[in-house]
């Protein structure tokens, strides 16, 4: 139904069959169709040029550290240190 719609948008982007009644009546009837497939065309696009340009993060990923054995049923100390911070302890 969308590609029915988008061809008789294109007809009368040429300047043919704007009059037809017949016409009319399908692409009124199915434009909500239409604008949800181009809608889903579009932001196929939008999607794909984020991913052109995204760039990889420069930041090293955070250390976890844990202890399973510990005084609480837990286990001990558990750490999350990012590695670009300056440890102010050594």
């Amino acid at each position: 139904m969308a590609f029915v719609v988008e061809v008789i948008r294109n007809l009368w982007d040429r300047g043919l069959y704007r009059q037809n009644p017949t016409l009319k009546r399908i692409h009124d009837y199915w434009f909500d169709v239409w604008v949800a497939w181009r809608t889903k065309l579009t932001m196929k696009d939008v999607d794909r040029q984020i991913e052109e340009i995204r760039e990889p993060s420069g930041v090293d990923k955070p250390i976890f550290t844990e202890e399973t054995d510990g005084e609480t049923p837990l286990g001990g100390p558990m750490e999350l240190k990012a590695p670009w911070m300056i440890d102010d302890n050594d």
